[in-house]
């Protein structure tokens, strides 16, 4: 007599990724980044057009954004703090990591300087003390306005930081939906040079063999 042997794979950012995506970047201001060529952001608008903010990902009318030249192209943001936050360092906010066809923006900042951010946006209510406390970093991936709109609320995203010692550090990334942005918080590893990682996972399966 046979016996039925019933498994249940469950699909886990701490086990086997589905897919594994690598960037590496450096925290050091003084630090260059190199800028990737055929950036949406740099695509000039109209202005009844939607258009995303280049550091937190927002998208709204290009008329109510400020926009900012930069090497002949065009970046748009929410307020006026993030345009001088871009000026002052345009290629660290041009990080991107590509999945097959689609490409996402990757920005970081200080958890200090995301507060600030949103203070400046009058947007401070949304913070909670529990995501942010003991964090010193903040991360936000979403996909650039070429793709246009793009549902992958169900797409589970962790964000994965090692430096240079093989300290390793990891955290889930929220879906926003009024964003369209995936946004978490993480305590970086010590340091200034980092690989970061994002794991990507599917809603869990079950399978019988």
């Amino acid at each position: 007599m046979k016996t039925k042997l019933t498994r249940r794979i469950v699909a886990s950012f701490l086990a086997i990724p589905t897919v594994l995506l690598f960037v590496i970047f450096s925290l050091n201001a003084e630090d260059a980044h190199k800028k990737h060529e055929g950036h949406q952001h740099g695509d000039h608008a109209a202005d009844g057009e939607k258009v995303r903010c280049a550091i937190d990902g927002m998208m709204m009318k290009a008329s109510a954004m400020i926009k900012v030249e930069q090497d002949e192209k065009a970046y748009y943001f929410c307020n006026k703090m993030q345009a001088e936050m871009f000026k002052a360092n345009p290629d660290k906010y041009l990080q991107t990591i590509s999945v097959g066809n689609l490409t996402f923006d990757l920005n970081v900042l200080t958890t200090d300087a995301y507060k600030m951010m949103m203070s400046h946006m009058g947007m401070e209510g949304m913070i909670k003390a529990d995501e942010v406390k003991g964090k010193t970093h903040y991360f936000s991936i979403y996909p650039t306005q070429d793709h246009g709109e793009i549902a992958l609320g169900d797409v589970k995203l962790a964000i994965q930081v090692t430096n240079t010692e093989g300290e390793t550090r990891m955290a889930l990334l929220k879906y926003s939906k009024m964003m369209r942005t995936y946004q978490g918080f993480i305590t970086m590893p010590k340091g200034t040079e980092h690989e970061v990682r994002v794991r990507v996972t599917t809603p869990a399966v079950k399978i019988s063999l």
